[in-house]
């Protein structure tokens, strides 16, 4: 009887150490933007070296790099995913893929939630069942 009670308390350690796992990975992480909406990205404005990307700071702030410009802002995590993201605030440099900007960071305020799968981070408004934004994580 005592080691099952041993068990089930290690079990139970164990099993909150992994959740706190899943919600801080996000954090640890520098996403490789992948997909705006139904649209892939391959390419940056940059150069071929340098792509777009999010990066979830401890402090509660985004930095990030879009097709065109560098941006940042604030994020809230919530219970279990849920995720909240400001408008981004943004240099004003335009490029010619402007409209996967737009797009890419109007994206992030509608953010309600996310998913982390592998190496994948997929943010989900509230009103779609498939993600608006999608990253892989940076080697």
């Amino acid at each position: 009887m005592r080691n099952f009670v041993l068990l089930l308390g290690a079990l139970a350690l164990l099993g909150s150490c992994k959740k706190e796992e899943s919600s801080s990975s996000i954090q640890r992480t520098r996403w490789m933007l992948v997909q705006v909406e139904d649209f892939p990205v391959t390419l940056s404005s940059y150069s071929p070296t340098f792509s777009s990307y999010i990066q979830f700071n401890t402090d509660s702030k985004t930095e990030g790099l879009a097709p065109c410009n560098s941006f940042g802002g604030t994020y809230v995590l919530g219970t279990g995913t849920q995720l909240r993201i400001t408008q981004q605030a943004s240099t004003r440099t335009t490029c010619a893929a402007q409209n996967i900007e737009d797009r890419y960071l109007n994206a992030l305020p509608r953010t309600t939630r996310y998913e982390i799968s592998g190496r994948e981070l997929r943010l989900f408004d509230a009103a779609t069942p498939t993600p608006i934004l999608v990253f892989s994580a940076a080697d």
